[in-house]
């Protein structure tokens, strides 16, 4: 009975010694901690580059820059400088 109990504690200790003593596997690639949290902004900054011009949410013209404006029930709607007459007869507030 003693020679199976030391058996079983030479067992464990190897195991032990193995579990912590072994080298770690490593990846082939070495990580980069402080990199790995940045996102590069590249992909979107050629993506807004080359976006179309908007509609106007009034005249559906393609007319440049929108000035966009919250209606009552909340939405948001982009209006060209010809259609600013009627936002603001309508009271609505640019964002």
């Amino acid at each position: 009975m003693q020679y199976a109990a030391v058996v079983v504690v030479l067992l464990v200790g190897v195991v032990v010694y193995f579990g912590y003593f072994s080298p770690r596997r490593q990846s082939s690639r070495p990580k980069n901690s402080t990199a790995s949290n940045v996102i590069s902004m590249d992909r979107h900054r050629k993506a807004k580059q080359s976006t179309e011009e908007q509609p106007c949410s009034s005249c559906k013209k393609k007319n440049g820059k929108l000035i966009f404006y919250a209606q009552d029930n909340g939405t948001v709607v982009g209006l060209c400088k010809d259609c600013k007459v009627k936002a603001k007869k309508r009271d609505m507030m640019p964002l």
